[in-house]
């Protein structure tokens, strides 16, 4: 089961640049069968491949946003230079994790299916991700940028949990007891 999930995660990193509405379906269809080749890749490397997805996954996740995000209340303590701080130790953490799920892929197929819009400002795009032991449902979670028409993903919901919602619980538990400065070093 801990295989699978972390499967969904690598799965629920890819991206690219900023997205317009009429185009999520399209762009992260094309995102997803990128990274897929990249993994089937006989050619490359481990390290080449974890570059090349990684490029591939650039510019639609809104970083800022999910560290503020997984702050909370906190987020509004900070200096701009604590918050531009702990928004790239972040999207290290993020990338970093991508990478580490790299190694779990076993030729699962991705389906993605409609795009629905919750609100104005917010659509979801659910996957599918189907393998040899089970499928599995994730959601990506976008938002328009104001005055843009420009959609970023803020989080991804596999199999039922939010990423940044569970990233929230652990900061909100780490702080209780020890300091910000302690938790950068912990990412």
């Amino acid at each position: 089961m801990l295989k699978k999930i972390l499967l969904i995660l690598l799965l629920s990193s890819i991206s690219s640049h900023a997205i317009k509405e009429q185009n999520i379906q399209k762009v992260m269809d094309s995102k997803v069968r990128k990274v897929l080749l990249v993994l089937k890749d006989k050619t490359l490397s481990q390290k080449q491949k974890e570059q090349k997805s990684i490029a591939v996954m650039k510019n639609a996740f809104d970083y800022r946003t999910m560290a503020q995000i997984s702050l909370g209340k906190r987020w509004k303590t900070l200096s701009q230079k604590e918050k531009k701080q702990f928004t790239l130790a972040f999207e290290k953490k993020i990338k970093h994790s991508y990478v580490d799920k790299l190694r779990l892929y076993n030729n699962q197929k991705v389906i993605l299916k409609d795009v629905k819009k919750i609100k104005r400002n917010r659509i979801t795009l659910e996957t599918t991700i189907i393998g040899h032991d089970g499928t599995y449902k994730v959601i990506y979670l976008f938002y328009k940028k104001k005055n843009k028409n420009q959609w970023f993903i803020y989080d991804v919901n596999l199999v039922g949990v939010s990423i940044i919602q569970t990233y929230r619980k652990q900061f909100s538990e780490f702080l209780k007891t020890k300091s910000f400065n302690q938790l950068l070093k912990e990412l």
